[in-house]
């Protein structure tokens, strides 16, 4: 069995499946659902429910359901794309699947997948278990930002490229000079 998913994934997977929407999408396709007792998040991303609490009596008598881990995506973003208000609903839909394709599909970065499905979950989403208090979705305000000094090395003529998760520029900023200090670098 080979390891797409680290420890820290397995993890965030359990955390997702603990919004009841997202469950309910994910096993979606499970006959009996009440019926199985263990779930096990394996290292290759896939998804196996076991009727009994023995993990081997499960497979020695094929009382196990496994879901592959771009079922178990793909069904955690239809549940997301649920729970987001209109506003969000587009964009989700569009550069998650984007994504999930990009990543889970063609590359195998399971790691990367469960991690945006848990930002999305988190950061994006209305009334779902996860995400957290001060988000703009959920209606509270972001903390106030800190003021940092900031080293740029502006090799594009004055402009800043800004880059979506996969690598694309969404929009360039145009730098502008205010004024500048020196400091010495020891």
């Amino acid at each position: 069995m080979k390891k797409y998913l680290s420890d820290r994934s397995q993890k965030l997977i359990e955390l997702l499946l603990t919004d009841p929407k997202i469950a309910e999408a994910v096993f979606m396709e499970v006959e009996n659902r009440e019926a199985y007792k263990i779930l096990d998040i394996n290292e290759d991303g896939t998804l196996t429910l076991g009727k009994r609490s023995v993990r081997w009596w499960n497979r020695v008598f094929n009382m196990e359901k496994t879901i592959s881990f771009k079922d178990f995506a793909f069904s955690v973003l239809r549940a997301l794309v649920g729970m987001a208000d209109n506003v969000n609903k587009n964009d989700i839909l569009k550069g998650l699947s984007q994504e999930l394709i990009a990543k889970a599909v063609l590359e195998n970065k399971f790691d990367f997948v469960v991690d945006r499905l848990f930002d999305v979950a988190r950061f994006a989403t209305l009334n779902g278990t996860l995400n957290t208090v001060a988000t703009p979705a959920n209606g509270g305000d972001m903390p106030e930002a800190q003021s940092a000094v900031v080293g740029v090395s502006l090799q594009n003529k004055g402009f800043i490229p800004v880059r979506d998760s996969l690598g694309n520029v969404l929009l360039n900023l145009r730098v502008k000079v205010d004024g500048y200090t020196l400091d010495r670098i020891l």
